[in-house]
């Protein structure tokens, strides 16, 4: 123990003795971390917050009272979170939606042109091109200029679901602050909106065949009541029982479709609740606000950071500089080879 502390307090001696090259160490050192930290580029963070909802129920949707002519039984529409929040990052940074993105305005400038991120960032000369819409069949494909942009989003955006506490924060990190704070309300207004259509999409295709039934029925139900008029229109002053069975018939074909419309018009009601039901609540916790003080860089750990790089640079060559001189000079002795004076042949 004893030698221990000896060699501790050697070292510290040693350390203290050449504490002027220590600080030629640490001047350079946040000389160097000054520079870098005011050369390094800005950037300006925008972030938003969005409370996440979180339930698990089921469902039933069902057609009921068409079996007279069609029946559709929808079965159980068990409410699993098909979209869960953990899949919110892979639909943000999909080509669908980055592509989509790219090309939504965001804002006009000052000559009244419509500016969106593909213009921001690549600036073409030509005219806008419009995107096309994608189809379920059409294969994606992008141009350098369209690559260079989704490469530039995926680096700039960060998405974090955080399910312990229900909520996504989005923030996005730009040498502009305003183009910042723009390009994540873009983010959080296009993110909603894809999120509520794969939401409901199993809700809304039952609505929409309900809405197409209903037309048909109703397009149905017109013509057997106009039938209907026109024959008791016709034969008003006849009355014999082949009119009277005929006028039946058609009154009964009436019911029936006046019936089979009506329960159709309570099933598009339950289908258009159930659509609603199912609309995905993003609550909005933290909006969007300009950022107005530069996130990164971040001097003052730059220039600590220096601080204690040029302290450990200078011990450690303080420490082993004896070593290094130690190791050269027995090299240069090891090379050096004595040579004996020649005698002098008489």
């Amino acid at each position: 123990m004893e030698d221990k502390e000896i060699d501790l307090l050697e070292v510290i001696a040693k350390l203290w003795g050449r504490r002027k090259v220590i600080l030629q160490f640490v001047l350079f050192f946040l000389m160097a971390g000054v520079a870098v930290s005011f050369l390094l580029p800005r950037k300006y963070t925008a972030h938003c917050t969005l409370g996440l909802e979180a339930e698990d129920r089921t469902t039933r949707i069902s057609v009921e009272g068409i079996s007279a002519f069609q029946s559709m039984n929808m079965g159980d529409t068990r409410h699993v979170k098909i979209v869960s929040p953990a899949l919110y990052p892979d639909i943000l940074f999909s080509v669908p939606f980055q592509k989509e993105l790219i090309y939504a305005p965001l804002f006009v400038n000052e000559m009244g042109d419509t500016v969106n991120f593909y213009k921001y960032l690549i600036k073409p000369q030509n005219t806008y091109v419009s995107v096309r819409p994608v189809t379920g069949t059409e294969v994606e494909r992008l141009t350098p200029e369209e690559n260079r942009c989704l490469g530039y989003l995926k680096r700039v955006i960060t998405v974090k679901v955080n399910h312990k506490d229900g909520n996504l924060k989005l923030t996005v990190d730009m040498p502009d602050p305003h183009m910042a704070a723009r390009l994540t309300y873009k983010v959080q207004e296009m993110l909603q909106q894809y999120i509520t259509k794969f939401r409901i999409a199993k809700a809304q295709a039952a609505l929409d065949f309900i809405e197409g039934r209903c037309q048909e029925v109703k397009g149905e139900l017109e013509r057997k009541q106009q039938a209907l008029i026109e024959f008791r229109e016709r034969y008003k002053t006849q009355n014999s029982i082949q009119l009277k069975t005929k006028e039946k018939i058609l009154n009964n074909d009436y019911e029936l479709f006046f019936s089979l419309y009506s329960d159709i018009i309570r099933q598009r009601e339950k289908a258009k609740i159930q659509v609603k039901e199912d609309m995905p609540v993003l609550t909005v916790i933290e909006p969007v606000v300009v950022p107005v003080v530069p996130s990164k860089p971040q001097r003052s750990l730059i220039i600590l950071a220096a601080l204690f790089a040029g302290i450990i640079a200078g011990c450690t060559w303080v420490l082993i500089q004896p070593l290094l001189l130690q190791i050269i000079g027995k090299k240069h002795n090891a090379r050096t080879i004595p040579l004996n004076p020649m005698k002098k042949i008489s």
